[in-house]
């Protein structure tokens, strides 16, 4: 079985929450920032801990860099000061990190920053939502583990069933 990757754009240093937090869903995290950051050094490895991969990149122009995602964490952004302005969430990004996630499904995980548009309000509905163009389901997890503790929503994302 392959190892499975997720993806968390403008961490700057939030890093060992989100291992601890993904423990047991992936085993290796890409931790994404415009700049590196003195925490950023190697970190000891831990058999109950993802991995953790640093990478600097500016996630308006370099996510078709990324590899096959299985899931998407994002929390703690703003568009004020010292939060990234970039919307992940918004129609515009989710698209290009779609095009990333793996195709038979993953997860979205999230506090709901930097939203744009309402697609993650209709993440949140009871039927959740498809996009077509996409090819994918977004529905809340009726098994939120931890995470609302930490104020973050799991989503699931399944392949959509085709339009007729």
């Amino acid at each position: 079985m392959p190892p499975k990757l997720a993806f968390y754009p403008c961490c700057a240093t939030d890093i060992e929450e989100p291992r601890h937090l993904l423990s047991g869903i992936v085993d290796e995290i890409i931790f994404c920032d415009i700049r590196e950051y003195e925490s950023w050094e190697p970190l000891a490895t831990s058999p109950n801990l993802p991995q953790a991969r640093f990478v600097i990149m500016d996630v308006r122009n370099d996510l078709s860099l990324l590899p096959q995602i299985d899931v998407f964490f994002y929390r703690r952004d703003s568009n004020g000061e010292g939060g990234s302005g970039v919307f992940l969430l918004s129609k515009t990004y989710l698209d290009k990190i779609m095009r990333r996630m793996n195709p038979s499904g993953g997860l979205l995980i999230t506090d709901g920053s930097n939203r744009g548009n309402g697609i993650y309000k209709k993440m949140l509905r009871a039927g959740g939502y498809t996009n077509q163009a996409w090819g994918k389901h977004f529905q809340l997890s009726p098994h939120q583990d931890h995470f609302e503790v930490h104020g973050l929503k799991k989503i699931e994302i399944s392949p959509a069933e085709p339009t007729r």
